[in-house]
């Protein structure tokens, strides 16, 4: 199975891939909220261990955007 046979067998499946991306996100959010509106210190530091997690990971794809022009 060549890579182009891969390509054409995910892309089948892109709608699903975009509604899991969205879902993704929904729930970083909630978790985010969650963690602040939590009395204990515990999920105020869990939301910024996640908020730092995904700016590492921008910080990552930009580089490695940047990199591919």
């Amino acid at each position: 199975m060549g890579l182009g046979a891969i390509v054409d067998k995910l892309n089948r499946y892109e709608g699903l891939f975009e509604k899991l991306g969205l879902l993704l996100v929904i729930v970083f959010f909630l978790m985010v909220i969650a963690g602040f509106t939590d009395s204990s210190h515990v999920g105020k530091l869990m939301s910024l261990v996640l908020l730092f997690l995904v700016a590492l990971a921008s910080l990552i794809g930009v580089i490695i955007y940047r990199s591919l022009d």
